[in-house]
């Protein structure tokens, strides 16, 4: 027993020291896709159906992808093993990135009315743009914002600049203002739509565009008194009046 326990405990040694940087990859790689294939084999549930599932996993392989690829650049780099500050940093990012896999809620839309008050603005929009919202969130405070910091303070605090660095960061600052560009027309979007919907109660049309003013009934060529029953009372019924008497005087 003590002896398969010290030459396992020596292989894990020798695989450490011998292929460090492989071993690690290895490691997250294992990881991620053991993340990815678990939420899988998860049941569905009655929140999410087959159609977002696969969404979601989808958007998860791309996650996994630019998580590997920051792991890989960033510990990759000579002497920085060495300041351990820096690499406790690094990990404390990557795990705080691995947050987001766990929560289903970037592909589910929460239905809400349309009845909206000046006190309950904020709540409207998070309902009708709840999953936009929640991608653009998780892309500002979890995966894309973390690392663009970190990749900034190793380029201008420890003057660490190569290609890879340079061109994932600049990735990351392109998606950065991506996702505050979709949270600016969202938020222009949504207050067209409450100018569009209280013009649209002021004017008595109704709140989407597609959805008639009033009923209409069908026409009935065969009663005139039944045809102008539905299509409403003529302008001046008055005058009408006044005329069926002078046909009904003149005809008798």
């Amino acid at each position: 027993m003590l002896s398969n326990f010290t030459s396992g405990l020596f292989l894990v040694n020798t695989l450490s020291t011998v292929c460090d940087p492989v071993w690690t990859l290895g490691l997250h790689q294992t990881f991620l896709l053991l993340l990815i294939i678990g939420r899988w084999l998860l049941p569905i549930g009655g929140e999410i159906t087959r159609d977002q599932l696969s969404q979601l996993l989808l958007m998860f392989v791309g996650t996994a992808a630019d998580i590997l690829e920051f792991t890989s650049e960033t510990l990759e780099i000579e002497n920085l093993r060495e300041r351990h500050a820096l690499v406790y940093a690094i990990l404390a990012v990557w795990t705080w990135s691995m947050l987001q896999f766990p929560l289903d809620l970037a592909v589910q839309h929460v239905g809400c009315g349309l009845s909206v008050t000046t006190k309950r603005i904020f709540c409207l929009l998070l309902c009708r743009h709840s999953a936009d919202l929640w991608n653009i969130g998780i892309s500002l405070f979890i995966q894309d914002g973390p690392f663009l910091i970190v990749r900034l303070i190793l380029m201008g605090h420890f003057k660490v600049i190569n290609q890879m660095l340079v061109f994932f960061t600049a990735k990351n600052i392109l998606i950065v203002m991506l996702q505050l560009y979709r949270l600016v027309v969202l938020s222009l979007d949504f207050r067209a739509s409450l100018r569009y919907q209280s013009n649209s109660r002021k004017g008595g049309v109704g709140c989407c565009p597609c959805e008639p003013n009033s009923i209409s009934l069908p026409p009935n060529d065969g009663n005139p008194d039944e045809k102008e029953r539905a299509t409403g009372p003529p302008e001046d019924s008055t005058a009408v009046a006044v005329e069926r008497l002078r046909t009904k005087i003149f005809y008798s």
